[in-house]
């Protein structure tokens, strides 16, 4: 008995809207899933990867940022000061009485691992040794500020400012609604910063200021240790004549650069607590200046971030190093960072700067600056290659500078000290 064939072509139909099977459905299912797994896997790195490129890429643009103002200040060290007041030819007296910074002046001092970073186990554990560097001029002012008097009251020396003439005129100091905020930007608002005052034969003195004032004038108030000299006769050879008007005097600021942590400053504590990480306890640094008084000591408010997560900060030179220097032959020797020991004999402290005037700061002619920062966090958990001498590739955050490894980018320049280029004693 056959099937009648409406019936073969209702059978036929329906195998036609027959859907998946429960064996197909899971197939595809699990297919799918493992395609969904591979995409979210891909989407997951690609994001990491991502996030840790734009990580580096800011370290990176925050440690040129700083670096240039590094320097730009490099670059201005020695500006309206002495290249090296322990050998320098026009300082009137001699600066055995100064405070510790004053008798330091000098365009540059650099002390090969003295950073506090570098007594961290942190930095010893990456073979690490941070240097220091002073640079000293006339940071917060352009010009000298002619004088027309210096009178001793009590226990201090006052010094009266021309205030019509010369750059206190320039600047619209007479019709200022802020003249005491205007001398306090650039002499500094208590005591601290050095003064130079040069009186009418080009010879310098210098001196600690102690605050402004003004009261009847625009006037720098010194402190009266050291003691000015002045001319008492002609039995006198040096010092300030008369009421010493033709004199001329300007600021000289102290500026520190190093590698330290300054979260107990209140300014920046956020920044070492607001989405920080873990190892910032105990591997953050950050390359920070500052400026210091006349005795060495950190003058309130002026210490600055200017770049984060810093792990190196190396320092050369490049120095007259002949017997007998002259405009027509200088016989320039590099020493790169790795040479501390003659770095130190050469722009350290004080060491040979007046029984041996050929290894005084005063023969600097440029410094080599190399600035390494690294990313916030880690982005590698292996130990990287043995880099080459003198590369670092990455730090270690963990103990003893194992795993995990964040990634590092150093920055590198020779900056000429213009203000000391013929400077030849």
């Amino acid at each position: 008995m056959s099937t009648p064939p409406s019936i073969q072509t209702s059978f036929a139909r329906r195998r036609q809207r027959r859907g998946f099977t429960l064996v197909e459905l899971m197939v595809a299912v699990t297919g799918g899933l493992f395609v969904s797994l591979a995409v979210f896997a891909i989407s997951r790195q690609s994001g990491r990867f991502y996030t840790r490129e734009s990580r580096v890429s800011d370290a990176t643009l925050g440690a040129l940022v700083g670096f240039e103002r590094l320097k730009a200040d490099v670059a201005r060290a020695g500006f309206l000061s002495s290249p090296n007041v322990g050998a320098d030819p026009n300082l009137c007296g001699t600066p055995t009485a100064y405070p510790f910074m004053l008798r330091r002046l000098a365009s540059v001092r650099i002390r090969p691992g003295q950073s506090p970073a570098a007594l961290s186990q942190h930095m010893i554990d990456n073979g690490r040794t941070p240097d220091e560097l002073m640079v000293m001029g006339s940071y917060t002012g352009a010009e000298v500020f002619p004088i027309w008097n210096i009178a001793t009251v009590g226990n201090q020396y006052i010094v009266y400012l021309q205030s019509q003439t010369g750059p206190l005129g320039r600047m619209g100091y007479a019709a200022s609604a802020d003249q005491l905020g205007m001398l306090q930007g650039i002499f500094g608002a208590a005591r601290g910063r050095g003064l130079r005052i040069q009186d009418q034969s080009g010879e310098v003195q210098y001196a600690t200021i102690s605050g402004v004032s003004i009261v009847g004038s625009p006037q720098i108030i010194l402190e009266n240790q050291p003691s000015l000299i002045f001319r008492q006769g002609a039995g006198t050879l040096c010092g300030l004549k008369g009421n010493v008007t033709g004199a001329v005097v300007n600021v000289v600021n102290f500026v520190r650069y190093d590698l330290r942590n300054i979260q107990a400053n209140a300014a920046y504590a956020t920044a070492y607590t607001s989405g920080g990480h873990p190892y910032d306890a105990t591997t953050r640094f950050d390359l920070v200046r500052a400026e210091v008084d006349t005795a060495g000591t950190l003058i309130a408010g002026t210490e600055e971030l200017i770049s984060e997560y810093a792990v190196d900060l190396k320092l050369g030179i490049t120095h007259a190093d002949n017997a007998v220097p002259s405009t027509t032959d200088q016989t320039l020797q590099v020493f790169p960072e790795t040479n501390a020991a003659l770095i130190s004999a050469r722009a350290g402290d004080l060491v040979g700067d007046i029984a041996n005037p050929a290894n005084g700061p005063q023969r600097v002619r440029a410094v080599r600056l190399r600035l390494s920062v690294r990313s916030q966090d880690p982005d590698r958990d292996t130990s990287p290659p043995t880099p080459l001498p003198g590369q670092l590739f990455r730090v270690g955050l963990g103990p003893s500078a194992g795993a995990p490894f964040a990634r590092v980018r150093t920055i590198q320049a020779d900056v000429a000290l213009n203000n000391q280029t013929a400077v030849f004693y």
